[in-house]
């Protein structure tokens, strides 16, 4: 049964398995401000292992991987409120003040405080509209990416978009914090200021619970695996968003958002699991065909090759093609 179920939906039955362990402890001691965080990942824990079991049930109809898509997306962005809220209301402690001592030692200054010269009106509204262009640049993104790519790329794909998030939600866990923006805020001399798209950047963030989950950077990590992953099989496509990532990562730290050292993080670890999802999939289609099962579910799997070099263009083939 084990090989039966998809690499993604195991990361994410895993994730939230490990929050619902943490409400679990932290619940007599952090008391009823936990209460709601906690009911809303045990409804999304018993979600997942309910589609799971539909899933895998019925891996053999085309509809599977899409619906799998889809249940992947709703779950990961449903968590990024309800995970980046655990972390600060269940963790009797919160990670700002280390955070931001890293930024110093790395630099030798405190670039959140150095830039503010820099902080115009203008400036401000100019990156705050890149920083709201995130959402629709991720949408479109992974609609492309689930939609228009070969089964075996979109399953890898997907896994390794699976695992990004789910390796910085438990940052967002075990190192709960604000941001600059808060933890700093008696320290500024000047104060950000912008028009519309600062004001809908400022409401965004209102609406998704405040200002939760800073390390790593999901601005920037799901933009760069996005980008990233399009420059490795569509080189153009990729291409052009190669300034909106940039802009991206100028955003979040002129407006306080995020410490330099999220941003690190923020890149090391999509890169790390575009490669990952394709190892972690190439495996899984080994698996399943050493069971007898077809390389991978969807129903079109059948003439599918995967390839020893985990989806680098030119590998020996090590499955073949029916």
């Amino acid at each position: 049964m084990l090989v039966r179920v998809h690499p993604g939906d195991r990361i994410l039955i895993l994730l939230l398995a490990l929050a619902s362990l943490v409400c679990i402890i932290r619940w007599p001691v952090a008391g009823p401000p936990l209460t709601p965080i906690a009911l809303a990942v045990f409804a999304l824990f018993v979600s997942v292992i309910v589609s799971t079991i539909v899933l895998t049930g019925y891996e053999n109809r085309r509809w599977v991987p899409y619906v799998r898509a889809l249940v992947a997306v709703t779950v990961i962005f449903s968590c990024y409120t309800v995970l980046g809220k655990l972390g600060v209301v269940a963790m009797p402690y919160l990670a700002d003040a280390g955070l931001s001592q890293i930024d110093n030692v790395m630099l030798g200054f405190d670039p959140s405080l150095a830039i503010q010269k820099y902080q115009t009106p203008a400036r401000i509204e100019f990156l705050s509209f890149f920083y709201a262009c995130f959402i629709p640049y991720i949408y479109a993104s992974l609609f492309l990416g689930c939609i228009g790519k070969p089964t075996w790329e979109r399953d890898q794909y997907l896994t390794g978009w699976i695992l990004t998030y789910a390796i910085s939600y438990l940052g967002y866990i075990f190192l709960p914090a604000h941001g600059p923006v808060v933890f700093q805020a008696n320290e500024y001399d000047v104060a950000l200021s912008g028009g519309f798209f600062y004001r809908l950047v400022v409401l965004g963030n209102e609406a998704t619970g405040g200002l939760q989950g800073v390390f790593p950077s999901l601005h920037v990590g799901c933009s760069v695996y996005l980008c990233v992953s399009d420059l490795r099989t569509n080189f153009l496509r990729g291409l052009t968003y190669l300034p909106l990532v940039a802009l991206i990562y100028v955003a979040t730290i002129f407006l306080r958002y995020h410490y330099i050292i999220d941003l690190i993080a923020g890149t090391i670890i999509p890169i790390a699991c575009i490669f990952l999802g394709a190892t972690i999939i190439n495996r899984w289609a080994q698996k399943r065909v050493a069971a007898g099962l077809p390389a991978l579910p969807g129903g079109d799997a059948d003439d599918l090759p995967i390839r020893a070099t985990d989806g680098a263009r030119g590998g020996a083939v090590i499955l073949p093609t029916n």
